[in-house]
This record gives C-alpha cells, structure tokens and sequence, in this order.
C-alpha cells in the first residue's frame, strides 16, 4: 500500500511537471509571435 502510494505522488509530481513545462513552451512562443509580428507592424509602417 505504501509503494502504490509512492508512485502515485511520483506520478501526480510528474504530471504537474509537465504541464508546466507545456505552459512555459506556449508562453515563449507567444513571445516570440508577438515580437515577430511587431518587427513586421515596424516594416509596414516604414513603406
């Protein structure tokens, strides 16, 4: 019962882990979106 619950908090760690991690991915590609799409306002303005 003991080793159940172990892995349990392991894998529940582990889950919470990565959906960190994916948030974080979807955060910096935003970022990089936004900035990309305010160089391209930049260029546009510039014509």
């Amino acid at each position: 019962m003991g080793t159940l619950f172990i892995i349990l908090i392991i894998a529940g760690i582990f889950a919470i882990y990565d959906a960190l991690r994916k948030i974080n991915n979807n955060i910096m590609e935003q970022t990089e979106e936004i900035k990309r799409v305010g160089l391209e306002a930049k260029h546009s303005k510039k014509d």
